[in-house]
């Protein structure tokens, strides 16, 4: 390989010093290994501003990816704790209160639609306990 040979002879200036470019001739040159297939280059897709944009940009295929369904956790049902009253087939009612129905209560019989003083404390969701404004707890179910 002949390395600047437009140069050649040509001194450069930086600075004070003056630096002397000089052709190489007759050095061996190692070959390249055999390259494997090339990767595929994206087409540009014709003429146009930005026709040599993405000339050298490959594209590397690979292995199809498995889709995985992902499904919410089931929710482990947790008892209500002893002496609290379950609260099943509840909504929250316009007040902050909840409609249900309500099981394991020593006031009123199992099944009995019930609407609870607005709630002041405790998630609105099942599996937890609440509080009413009134101090009544129940567990949501």
């Amino acid at each position: 390989a002949f390395l600047g040979a437009a140069f050649l002879g040509a001194a450069f200036f930086t600075g004070t010093r003056a630096v002397k470019e000089v052709a190489v001739k007759n050095v061996p040159v190692k070959k390249a290994a055999p390259k494997k297939a090339a990767p595929k280059k994206a087409e540009t897709g014709g003429g146009g501003l930005f026709a040599n944009a993405f000339a050298n940009v490959e594209i590397k295929e690979s292995a199809p990816t498995k889709v995985v369904k992902k499904t919410a956790p089931k929710k482990v049902a947790k008892a209500a704790p002893s002496g609290v009253p379950r609260l099943v087939n509840w909504r929250v009612s316009r007040d902050g209160g909840i409609d249900g129905q309500i099981v394991g209560s020593p006031n009123f019989p199992d099944g009995e639609g019930i609407t609870t003083s607005p709630i002041v404390k405790g998630r609105l969701d099942s599996g937890e306990i609440v509080v009413t404004g009134s101090g009544s707890k129940y567990y949501l179910d």
